[in-house]
Order: structure tokens, then sequence, then C-alpha cells
């Protein structure tokens, strides 16, 4: 099997491409053969480290974003290209990173089988699509469904098309819902049709996807890079494995005030 992590980062936040990279480098040092795609517009940023680049081009970003419409629909569509050079991937957010050894992950992974962070509580905003004719392949959605969580995705090549499904429908869940998790819900619709099912990944993967997590967390992700980008990759790796990106009681005591942990 040609089992392959994969990353997105686009835009011009730095912290997207820098926070994938540290997670890539998290990752080689659990595991130290891991194959990792990164789909960039920044590829620059990744020269000389054990990974492979993607470059996805400004004209990709208008097709894939229905010309700037639904910036996610970037993520979708570059999930697909990713998935065209692998037989299964698992795909993680640049704010999720692993902290043990995750490759066990690719057994879970099957042509009736995808893996998902988690599936999230009913939405409020899902009965708004019932009855707009929206279609995932053949499958009208009717505004019931469940929504999974897509910072963790892994998925098998035999599901390619499930995936190229997703994706022409979320601009119409994107404006008709006004919500931007379009995209996951199309994609989670998408891998549980025709006899195939989701599960949660249950991995050792640590988040910062919250608005208090990223406030502490960010300013530590571009800090290492800043401390030790200068070091041999080896070196990088190794700290990488113990680098410190949640937070301490402490912590926690020190944002007390924040309205949003």
């Amino acid at each position: 099997m040609n089992d392959v992590f994969g990353y997105i980062a686009y835009g011009e936040n730095e912290i997207y491409h820098r926070g994938a990279l540290l997670s890539a480098l998290k990752l080689l040092h659990y595991c130290p053969a891991a194959k990792i795609i990164v789909a960039t517009d920044g590829p620059d940023m990744f020269r000389g480290y054990p990974v492979e680049t993607m470059a996805i081009s400004a004209e990709q970003k208008d097709l894939m974003s229905f010309d700037g419409r639904y910036h996610f629909g970037i993520k979708a569509g570059c999930l697909a290209e990713i998935l065209k050079r692998c037989d299964r991937l698992l795909y993680m957010d640049t704010d999720m990173y692993p902290v043990g050894d995750i490759s066990r992950a690719f057994e879970a992974i099957s042509p009736s089988r995808s893996i998902m962070r988690l599936r999230e509580k009913p939405h409020a905003w899902t009965p708004r699509l019932a009855g707009q004719n929206i279609r995932i392949g053949a499958y009208v959605v009717t505004g019931h469904e469940p929504m999974w969580n897509s910072g963790v995705l892994g998925v098998h090549r035999h599901n390619l098309s499930a995936l190229l499904d997703a994706h022409p429908p979320m601009l119409a869940v994107h404006e008709i819902a006004k919500i931007d998790a379009a995209e996951q819900f199309c994609i989670g619709i998408a891998l549980s049709q025709v006899n195939r099912t989701i599960g949660p990944h249950r991995l050792k993967i640590r988040n910062y996807n919250t608005r208090g997590k990223k406030a502490f967390a960010s300013p530590l992700v571009l800090q290492f890079f800043k401390t030790y980008g200068d070091y041999p990759i080896a070196e990088q790796i190794r700290r990488a494995g113990w680098y410190r990106l949640w937070r301490s009681p402490l912590d926690l005591w020190r944002q007390r005030r924040r309205w949003s942990f």
C-alpha cells in the first residue's frame, strides 16, 4: 500500500504553513518512515525538508473555491488531488499534530470505511437544506444528516469519486445554510453512501483549534522556527517531538479573562 500523510497550507497567514511543517516534523519524530505530501501555494517554506510538496496555483484556487465564493472548497479540492497520489491518505489540518505513533490508522482505512476526527452534535442550520434539491452524487440532502469534523480524515483511493462528488454542492450548502462547514458536511455525506461507513480516529493527535488554544500555540509555532529553523533537519525533528503546544493549568489561568477558550 502507498500510504501518505497529507496537509494543506495556503493563504498569506504564515501560521498555516508553519503549523503544517511543525506538525510534519512531529510526525517524523514518531513515524520516521512517514511519507508526507503538503498541498501548498508556498512551497518555498517546505524546501529542504523531507516532505513532498504539491503546488497549488492561483488558477486552481479560484476554480476550487468557486471563484472565491467559498474558500474551504480549496481544502476539498486538494484532498482529492493528494488522494490521486496514494492508496490510503491520512490528512490532518494544520492545527492538528501527533503526540505518538499514528501510523496504525491506515489499518482502519478501506474502500468501505473512512475515518474522520469526530461526529459533531446536531446543528441548528442543517434543516435549512431540506427541500433544496442539493445532490451529492445520487443522494439528495434531507437536512437531517449528521456532520463529521474533517480536521482528521482517513480515506481510501477507492473513494476518490466520493470526494469529487462532495465538491460541487458545497457552494449551495454554504450559501443556503450560511455556514463555513459545508466542506466537511458534504464530505461526510459522500463517504457514508453506498455501504460505506465513517468512524472516529481515536489517534494520539492534539490540536489548537479554538480561539484560546490558537492564541497560546500560534506564537510558539512561529518561535520554534525562529529558534531552531537553522538547525540540521534531524535535530529539528528531535526537538519538534517534545516541543509543547498544549496549555498547562498555569497557562489556562493566565487566559482566565478570555471569553472563549
